[in-house]
């Protein structure tokens, strides 16, 4: 359990955001049935649960 609880503690404010967004785009995928939408869930959770994205501040101009 200390473990899982680690693994959340460093994690940043867009990482939530990220899984919160995964997550809302794949119950939609599932209600709606337009698999498409599973496309950028599965993106938004990878980048959520790997935290990649933008590295160096290259997405703050």
């Amino acid at each position: 359990m200390n473990t899982v609880i680690n693994f959340f503690k460093t994690w940043t404010p867009i990482r939530y955001i990220r899984l919160g967004l995964a997550l809302l785009l794949l119950f939609q995928t599932i209600d709606s049935k337009l698999w498409v939408l599973g496309i950028p869930a599965a993106y938004l959770f990878i980048q959520a649960v790997f935290n990649f994205g933008c590295k160096n501040n290259s997405c703050q101009r």
